[in-house]
């Protein structure tokens, strides 16, 4: 029997694979064909270069990819910020020494601090091990690494330097986390003290005062007017909670969303880089973290247009947003970018000659740079100078709340005391 004869005589089977599209996109899927040199001759007129080729059925290859989708999902915040840069750390030294990316990736999910993160990890070494780019990998945890995270390792996948972009990604992101740290630290005392004062008058309200009311009233039209107006407050917090309660909860609602519509997002982002007292101080932080992203990028390579749109994740303010979108246009059509820095009041003075400095010596990566440090040395500054200034505020502001309370309560007690020497 002739072999063409005989591979006709051989049913059709389903064949599952493994390949890449032309544009270096991973594909995987299920091809019929008699014979596997079929299945590979079919696959690559299609254009797919093949990394795999086996028997499978559809049921198999979907289920495999529902499952690990499905695990996916369940361990999208299995990483902290802190699990990130050890990741990139721990894989940059790793990479540096010598050791393959996959065994590198192995070696970490072996001395995960956690299960979730060691499961992550091996998903990211099954995607590599299956031909996806490292870069690739890493996209499909977007909350675990951010865009810039995935353009760095993409550029540094291009020019062969992964191990020195990883310990740069890998100093940035601890850069940044230290940051945040800065300001969630000068704004915990402040929030502490504000939520006492609130107990604390609170626990005036609802307990000390009852006790004080029969005796208050006994005074009957001689009561002073903080005294009534302290009565009637206290009355109204104990016995009127079926008003006050759910119009605090409309009220917090229609905050919140106010504060999601970008008119109130556009509001508020104006605000905190305007207000006297953490307008420097937010300023100075959008101004480190987005000098020090473009420094970056540009040291890694990555085109400028590209680096615009990536700062967009960077920033999170709509006024920035403005910013970006204007210069993505401007860089589009080959304008520089100095000009453009200028334009926005909330932008340094000085951070806009420094680019101007730099896009005409040559040198804007390193001038950046420059500027990130001084804008994270003006953060520290802004820092020490609105927890100085918002402690005192506070303490001031609880006493005059406590103070006032205080002396509504004593005053009816003063009035008895002259009333009965009086007499």
């Amino acid at each position: 029997m002739p072999a063409a004869t005989e591979t006709e005589a051989l049913p059709i089977r389903k064949w599952s694979y493994k390949a890449r599209r032309q544009g270096g996109e991973f594909s995987r899927g299920v091809v019929e064909a008699r014979t596997h040199a079929d299945a590979v001759r079919d696959l690559r007129r299609q254009g797919l270069a093949i990394l795999e080729v086996e028997l499978g059925d559809v049921a198999a290859v979907v289920g495999e990819t529902i499952d690990g989708e499905n695990r996916r999902k369940r361990l999208l915040n299995a990483f902290t910020r802190d699990d990130t840069v050890a990741f990139c750390a721990q894989v940059a030294v790793m990479l540096r020494t010598g050791v393959p990316l996959k065994e590198a990736l192995e070696t970490f999910a072996d001395q995960a601090s956690r299960p979730q993160v060691a499961e992550v990890v091996r998903l990211i070494r099954d995607d590599v091990c299956e031909g996806e780019d490292f870069s690739a990998a890493l996209a499909r945890w977007p909350r675990t690494f951010p865009p810039l995270v995935v353009s760095l390792i993409k550029a540094a996948e291009a020019s062969g330097m992964l191990d020195e972009m990883m310990t740069r990604v890998a100093k940035d992101l601890a850069k940044q986390r230290k940051t945040s740290r800065q300001v969630k630290g000068a704004m915990t005392y402040p929030a502490i003290m504000l939520a006492v004062a609130v107990l604390a008058v609170g626990v005036i309200m609802t307990s000390v005062m009852p006790r004080f009311a029969p005796l208050f009233k006994m005074q009957g039209d001689a009561l002073p007017t903080p005294t009534k107006v302290l009565l009637w407050l206290s009355e109204f917090i104990r016995t009127g909670w079926m008003l006050w309660v759910p119009g605090l909860v409309v009220a917090g609602f229609g905050v919140w969303a106010w504060m999601r519509s970008e008119m109130g997002r556009r509001t508020l982002d104006q605000g905190s880089l305007s207000w006297p007292v953490v307008g420097p101080l937010f300023r100075n932080m959008h101004v480190a973290r987005f000098a020090s992203t473009m420094a970056t990028l540009m040291a890694a390579g990555v085109p400028l247009l590209e680096v615009v749109r990536i700062l967009r994740d960077v920033t999170g303010n709509a006024c920035y947003d403005r910013l970006w979108k204007v210069l993505e246009e401007r860089v589009s059509h080959g304008q520089e970018l100095a000009p453009t820095f200028r334009e926005y009041a909330f932008i340094p003075r000085n951070v806009s000659a420094i680019i101007a400095a730099g896009e005409k010596s040559g040198r804007l990566p390193e001038v950046l740079e420059s500027a990130a440090q001084v804008a994270e040395e003006d953060l520290e500054t802004s820092l020490k100078s609105a927890t100085s200034m918002v402690e005192p505020i506070l303490i001031v502001g609880m006493g005059v709340i406590v103070g006032g309370i205080a002396s509504a309560m004593l005053l009816p007690i003063f009035n008895m005391s002259k009333m009965m020497h009086g007499h």
